[in-house]
């Protein structure tokens, strides 16, 4: 079994450690308590923990001085699996937790059933942190097919070099143990090295170094990610209203306000929240009419929000008290009607006692901004009027926490 150690510093900038540490102390994150956080992943010959094994773990764990080390231990042959698993579980701290990406529907599962399965008393740590379940919120934002690691990498400002997935070196850890294998029954039995295959252009002893560098590093790189990933927390923080001012920057087909905050918004990422059906009752088809959140050029999140045109409507409290003008669609109060001929007005009934408002219109959360106007009586967005959004400077930290909320589905 071969057994490999580094400073994680050589695998991520430096700049990281900071975002690090915060992270590992936000119990909404890392619900830990004082236990020992250990980053891993594995890395195996299959799905099937009854008929694959694990040939390689890769781990970021703190030494005795506190640094963080990342240490990689990898099996040369389905022999050695039981001693590359042993020598896993020994490293681990007495009081630690697993950190991962997708691990507790596979990793840590994988790596019990095969224990149970060679019959090893190891017992696993019950605690665990699986950043999939909370990273996969930003998939449909973020409008991602998929929400594997590598997909979230970029926006963590993490570049790989490996261009692999595990599956396809499934076959490279095959042809590993197989060149492996060759190039010690050579050396052993002196036996010369069979004539250049020019179909191969690496010996044996080449072949098996040249696959074992890239199943090592593309396991490095899964942890380096792995831990990168901690960047991406600032969008939620950002979205749960962590901002101390908002500056309308840009007002005409849409308006544009910049979010004041500490935190650090990812290098390429948008986020878009569309209104029509979720929000808002449109009439008319509006692919435009969507609440999206960007770095400007200075890498500052700012939100661009849409001005809308339909007409909306205002409801009154009491529909009882007004009548309704079909002809005209829309509502008046009861004490004019008594003077009007029955043939063109009657009573309301529920969701027809309004009026129409017809100008330019900004979506809200809340009340933040009257009057207020609809399209549907039953919309999460409420309206009012674009023009009075420059007038009113103090309200946009209200405005724009309430828009944040729809990102997520609050």
């Amino acid at each position: 079994m071969r057994y490999i150690e580094q400073p994680l510093t050589e695998l991520v900038s430096e700049d990281l450690l900071p975002a690090l540490e915060a992270w590992l102390a936000n119990e909404t994150y890392c619900p830990i308590g004082s236990a020992e956080p250990v980053w891993f992943d594995i890395e195996t010959t299959g799905l099937s923990s009854s008929s694959a094994c694990t040939y390689m773990i890769g781990a970021v764990m703190r030494d005795e001085g506190r640094n963080w080390i990342f240490r990689q231990w990898f099996a040369e042959g389905p022999a050695e699996e039981e001693e590359l698993l042993r020598a896993f579980a020994e490293a681990l701290p007495a009081e630690c937790a697993l950190l991962h990406f997708n691990g507790t529907t596979f990793d840590i599962p994988f790596l019990r059933d095969r224990c149970r399965y060679m019959e090893l008393n190891i017992t696993w740590p019950a605690l665990s942190v699986d950043l999939y379940t909370q990273l996969r919120r930003l998939r449909k934002p973020a409008l991602l097919s998929s929400c594997r690691q590598r997909d979230l990498e970029p926006y963590a400002g993490y570049t790989r070099v490996d261009p692999y997935d595990g599956g396809t070196l499934i076959r490279y850890y095959g042809d590993y143990v197989k060149y492996n294998k060759l190039f010690h029954i050579q050396s052993t039995m002196q036996i010369p090295a069979p004539p250049h295959d020019p179909d191969l252009p690496y010996s044996a002893e080449e072949s098996a170094a040249g696959i074992y560098e890239t199943l090592s590093r593309h396991n490095r790189e899964d942890l380096a990610g792995l831990v990168s990933l901690v960047r991406l927390y600032d969008v939620f923080d950002i979205l749960n209203g962590d901002i101390e001012d908002a500056d309308l920057t840009g007002f005409g087909v849409s308006a544009m306000i910049t979010l004041m905050t500490n935190r650090r918004w990812p290098k390429g990422l948008l986020l878009a929240c569309p209104l029509p059906g979720k929000c808002l009752t449109l009439t008319q088809p509006c692919p435009d009419c969507i609440v999206a959140i960007a770095p400007d050029e200075e890498g500052r999140p700012t939100l661009s929000i849409p001005i809308l045109t339909e007409p909306a409507k205002h409801y009154y409290d009491n529909y009882h008290d007004y009548f309704y003008l079909p002809l005209e669609g829309r509502a008046i109060h009861k004490s004019i009607a008594t003077h009007m001929d029955r043939k063109y007005c009657r009573p309301a009934k529920r969701g027809e006692a309004f009026d129409w408002f017809r100008g330019e219109l900004l979506p809200q959360v809340g009340e933040v901004f009257s009057p207020c106007f609809l399209y549907g009586s039953k919309d999460r967005c409420f309206l009012f009027p674009a023009k009075e959004l420059p007038k009113h400077p103090e309200r946009y930290l209200p405005y724009v926490k309430g828009l944040l909320s729809l990102f997520f589905g609050k």
